[in-house]
């Protein structure tokens, strides 16, 4: 059997991608010359050569509006709904996307939508839709993927199995995974690694996915990067890891980093929660979703993960639904765990999640996110981030799930209101985009002037 971690064996296949298609993992570089407003995704049957989806260009726009909605493109496995539906009330509907929302211009809520390339958003005050939207292609039935919302799917599966004494926060990584001794996550406990205080050797930087650093190979595994070498690897003729959890070993710590002082967001920590879930549970993550939260939530729709080249549910990233599932899952939270007469999740953790320590806002405070003012990745509403989720004031309860390209849930408990939303956005970061952060500033005037 061939033994070589990964670096010499991607670099060869990569070339030879390179110097096969003309692939580069610069964004600009694919379809430079076409007009993206002139092209419809998957026009025609067949669909055309210029409008065709495909794994190279699926994360770009125009085709990421249809990718995202029709992530099947890419491997996935099914997560089974069960029992009664939950039916929201339908309240009075608002007209409140039409108003301005800042004093220093003229831009409306909807303006702000539209801005970030919205695809569908719900918005819940009291338990009541008040307004639901569905831009261009994208239908009520229709299913999206979260992207890192999915973090904050992991952190509530998480807080269940705490509550039912499979998991402990304060325990290391590798009491529960040996084959992680010697890596990155060697002696942090699992409460670091929800935090993201990790301190690993690795960058988020999706605009920066250069062959041959750790998070390229990172990327490649999750999908957000083609890997056409690791998807026809034979793993019985080549040890190189193919999916995510076989690559986990390899991360390491950074050599001038301490964990449990800075929030990094790094994507890898989520992994190994889920890693950890199978373990404890022995079962398949997608599984013990369903089982544990999909089945109890009244959802409408079967939901659908995604999953790496080894078939591996893609724990950082890869969950699927309809918008009003989405919906229902925020609206759980809102409501301290409750839901269809169940108690889902436990009120105690979704508390314990929302409040910050003095350690947690400072280490928060050194992050990119709030170190300096004058940043790209600046973010003036956020306070902390705890158990997978973005904490922007524990006082009020207001919190949000992010995942890129525009996914999100934002929850204000204090004026109970929850705003559902998809988006296919121009770019992933959405610390980085403008219009993103144009958006939150919506969010917030609607969660406080919604009466």
């Amino acid at each position: 059997m061939k033994t070589n971690l990964f670096f010499s064996t991607s670099k060869l296949w990569l070339a030879l991608v390179v110097l096969l298609t003309g692939y580069s993992v610069k964004p600009e570089a694919q379809n430079i010359k076409q007009d993206k407003e002139a092209i419809k995704p998957m026009d025609g049957y067949p669909a055309s050569a210029e409008s065709q989806v495909t794994l190279m260009n699926a994360f770009e726009q125009p085709f990421n509006n249809w990718a995202f909605r029709n992530a099947t493109v890419f491997p996935s496995l099914m997560v089974p709904r069960g029992g009664d539906i939950f039916m929201f009330s339908e309240g009075e509907h608002t007209d409140i996307v039409n108003h301005k929302f800042s004093d220093t211009n003229d831009m409306t809520v909807m303006d702000a939508l539209v801005g970030d390339d919205t695809d569908g958003i719900i918005i819940i005050k009291n338990g009541e839709i008040r307004y639901e939207k569905y831009f261009g292609d994208f239908k009520e039935n229709n299913s999206h993927i979260w992207a890192s919302s999915t973090k904050s799917l992991m952190s509530m599966l998480t807080g269940i199995l705490v509550e039912e004494g499979l998991i402990d926060l304060n325990r290391t990584v590798e009491s529960y995974l040996p084959e992680m001794k010697g890596s990155a996550f060697d002696g942090l406990t699992l409460q670091q690694v929800m935090n993201m205080v990790s301190a690993i050797n690795y960058s988020e930087d999706y605009a920066d996915l250069r062959p041959g650093t750790i998070h390229f190979e990172y990327f490649r595994r999750i999908g957000f990067v083609p890997a056409f070498d690791l998807m026809a690897t034979d793993p019985l003729k080549d040890d190189t890891p193919r999916g995510i959890l076989g690559f986990l070993p390899n991360l390491e710590r950074h050599p001038n980093k301490t964990p449990g002082e800075q929030f990094e967001y790094h994507s890898p920590n989520v992994d190994i929660i889920g890693l950890i879930i199978s373990r404890v549970t022995n079962q398949s993550l997608e599984e013990v979703i369903s089982e544990r939260i999909w089945q109890k939530l009244g959802t409408e729709h079967d939901a659908q993960m995604l999953t790496d080249a080894a078939f591996n549910p893609i724990a950082t990233g890869g969950f699927m639904t309809t918008l009003r599932d989405f919906a229902r899952f925020g609206y759980a939270i809102l409501n301290d765990g409750m839901i269809n007469g169940q108690q889902v999740f436990p009120k105690s953790f979704i508390d314990e999640t929302i409040s910050l320590s003095k350690e947690e806002r400072l280490a928060c405070e050194r992050s990119v996110y709030r170190a300096d003012p004058d940043g790209v990745m600046y973010d003036n509403q956020l306070r902390g981030y705890k158990n997978f989720w973005w904490i922007h004031d524990s006082d009020a309860k207001v919190f949000t799930a992010r995942g890129v390209y525009g996914q999100g849930l934002y929850i204000d408990k204090e004026n109970d209101v929850i705003i559902a939303h998809f988006g296919s956005a121009s770019s992933a970061s959405n610390s980085a985009r403008p219009s993103n952060k144009t958006k939150m500033k919506a969010f917030e005037y609607i969660a406080k002037n919604l009466k």
